[in-house]
């Protein structure tokens, strides 16, 4: 496997931090080296949020993300802001409702804001659906090892709608039901 950088970006509350968190945990559980870097505003809620994760079969010498392979976003502001920073060749999902206009470069769009509002009634989700959308486009991890870290990483209380979360993001991609 070569090196992989991700960007997972949008507001805060969407659960951007967590959802770096589980994907470098997925990696590692799947035999790979991973390292996690987040960025946040001054807000807990609303503010400007990231999630930089590198994927690797070797060791990662430099841990930060300054070649973007895929970038998730989950904001018009997110996609506004790093879109520049994907790399050549890059791929860019973003949330259906901050899509932009033709003509700018995006590969796929997917209703990971309405599809996070229909499982838990809030954005509580919407970083664990995006994962599930990055599995399934993507492959990065092994989906039960992603599966494991999704549960090992959410509250018990909320552990069931999480994994509800994932497979409804799977099935945006995949179109059917995991």
């Amino acid at each position: 496997m070569s090196r992989n950088e991700i960007r997972i970006a949008g507001a805060g509350g969407q659960g951007v931090v967590t959802a770096g968190r589980i994907l470098a945990e997925a990696a590692i559980l799947s035999g790979s080296n991973a390292t996690h870097n987040q960025v946040y505003g001054p807000q807990s809620r609303g503010g400007a949020s990231r999630s930089d994760v590198v994927i690797a079969g070797d060791e990662i010498g430099f841990p930060l993300a300054d070649d973007i392979d895929l970038l998730v976003a989950l904001s018009g502001e997110a996609f506004a802001r790093y879109r520049p920073e994907v790399a050549a060749g890059g791929r860019v999902i973003v949330d259906s409702r901050c899509a932009p206009e033709a003509g700018d470069e995006v590969t796929s769009d997917f209703a990971v804001v309405d599809t996070a509002r229909a499982v838990s009634g809030g954005q509580l989700v919407t970083g664990v659906v995006a994962l599930g959308v990055l599995q399934a486009y993507a492959g990065l991890v092994d989906a039960d090892a992603l599966s494991d870290a999704v549960a090992r990483r959410v509250p018990a209380k909320h552990r069931e709608m999480n994994l509800e979360a994932l497979r409804a993001g799977m099935e945006l991609v995949n179109g059917a039901p995991a």
